[in-house]
């Protein structure tokens, strides 16, 4: 009997954990307890609605929220403190848990696609610590050398039955599918040398992690997605609107926290040369495995913008501190200047004033709100277009969507938070024949939109679902 391929399903930005922060809400526990029944309930669903060709899931990104995550914090090795975490958050999804098992036992095999959220599963033991439990719990553990950690391509009429494999990147199917996490063209998220952002052996933390954990997760009350929809007034305005004590905590949080994000500018957020060595000799690696060429994954690199934590110029943009001291600095200085000058103090204010204004209004002129589902959306058709696929698959922007963006059909997942996944149909040769985005809610699945997958680009060998090369490739590190 000849290979099937499987339909794949796609979630993403699960954020299990994301209650366990130093302070937190009675919403956030009973979120969780939500988000546990309603995952089991989403799995058992679709291994009850199972086509014949069987189910490949991918989950894609941030399946953990290590950085909401601070259990563990006495543990001095990063390896060890993660895999402590990774326990700590499954214990308390049990249903979670034990769905990703009967959906291993079942034959299906499970992708965790590394995010920002969940870097964590860049260390070893923390991708082995995952496999393990899951695998276990399902019957089907077997040798770890050829489990979890194993490098290189994996195509999925390969995988054997219930495993578990993770990917540092992409998963690729030639003239199918690219399918990322897509916070690489998010520079607040985004890590140097990706593949392997390590300095002296540990993961080097991003702008974004390092506001959650010295700021976010110290202030309960805000909401979980603000960066995505608060500017840096809106900020003023929502700790204004708690009084004068909450607005002066969030000053000094803030201050602490703007302090600590500098620190990665000046070299704590970068790769060191091992890192960066490391991740050169994975990028060829995984070029070899995927059978694409080094220049295509050198541009798809290029496509994104540096990541904040590379430069002050980054960091403060993020952060707004280049509009607080283009505010602050020339009334400050105006007033000095009159006074040294024997003039107004009053009056050289009220010039630096004027002159502070202008700064901001040519700041803010230049300045592209952060708009992170506008931009992949953006880069989605060039994605394609440079590896040759007709069908770009992200999470990370929290929105789903499924449009077509310059002749390649683009699908984001959006966050299961809101049941929100993406679902693609092969037919009987195969071949990814129809995209859907869906809605889990209340039990059952709802059907948001749903798209033919177009043509691949002329020249474009596609794998084909006949025999054991129509699986897309899963490209690993």
């Amino acid at each position: 009997m000849s290979f099937q391929a499987p339909d794949l399903l796609l979630v993403s930005d699960v954020h299990l954990g994301a209650h366990l922060k130093p302070r937190g809400r009675g919403e956030f526990v009973h979120l969780r307890s939500q988000v546990d029944r309603a995952f089991s309930r989403f799995i058992e669903h679709y291994r009850r609605t199972m086509p014949g060709r069987g189910l490949q899931l991918v989950v894609n990104g941030d399946f953990i929220d290590f950085w909401n995550v601070e259990v563990g914090a006495e543990i001095a090795d990063p390896e060890a403190r993660a895999v402590a975490r990774l326990h700590a958050v499954l214990d308390e999804y049990p249903a979670t848990e034990d769905a990703l098992a009967r959906l291993l036992e079942d034959g299906a095999g499970i992708v965790f696609v590394i995010g920002n959220h969940d870097a964590d599963f860049l260390y070893p033991k923390v991708r082995e610590a995952l496999a393990e439990r899951l695998e276990r719990a399902a019957g089907t553990f077997g040798d770890p050398g050829a489990s979890a950690t194993r490098t290189g391509v994996v195509r999925l009429d390969a995988l054997g039955r219930g495993r578990v494999r993770f990917v540092r990147w992409f998963l690729h199917e030639p003239g199918g599918v690219w399918i990322e996490h897509g916070h690489k063209f998010d520079p607040a998220c985004a890590s140097p040398a990706a593949l392997s952002p390590t300095r002296g052996g540990r993961l080097v933390p991003t702008v974004a992690e390092v506001a959650t954990r010295n700021f976010a997760n110290l202030v309960p009350e805000i909401d979980h997605d603000a960066p995505d929809h608060m500017s840096g007034l809106d900020y003023v305005r929502w700790a204004a609107a708690r009084g004068a004590r909450f607005t002066l905590r969030c000053v000094l949080l803030y201050l602490r926290m703007a302090g600590r994000v500098l620190s990665l500018a000046a070299g704590r957020g970068r790769a060191d040369r091992l890192g960066r060595r490391t991740h050169d000799a994975l990028l060829e690696r995984i070029a070899h495995n995927a059978e694409l060429q080094m220049s295509t994954l050198q541009a798809l690199e290029r496509m994104a913008p540096p990541p904040s934590s590379t430069s002050v110029a980054g960091v403060m943009s993020v952060l707004a501190l280049d509009l607080i001291l283009a505010a602050t600095i020339p009334p400050v200085v105006g007033a000095v200047a009159a006074r040294s000058f024997g003039m107004s103090m009053g009056l050289g204010f009220l010039a630096g004033s004027a002159v502070a204004a202008g700064a901001v209004a040519v700041r803010l002129r230049g300045r592209e709100r952060r708009d992170v589902a506008a931009k992949m959306t953006e880069v989605a058709a060039d994605v394609g277009r440079t590896v040759g696929v007709p069908l770009v698959l992200m999470g990370h922007s929290h929105r789903g969507q499924l449009e077509e963006v310059g002749g390649v059909l683009y699908a984001n997942s959006g966050s299961f938070l809101d049941g929100s996944h993406v679902y693609v149909e092969r037919d009987d040769r195969g071949r990814l024949v129809r995209a859907s985005l869906r809605r889990f809610r209340n039990g059952g699945v709802v059907e948001v939109r749903s798209e033919p997958v177009p043509e691949a680009p002329a020249g474009v060998e596609v794998a084909g679902g006949g025999g054991r090369g129509g699986a897309p490739a899963v490209v690993s590190g």
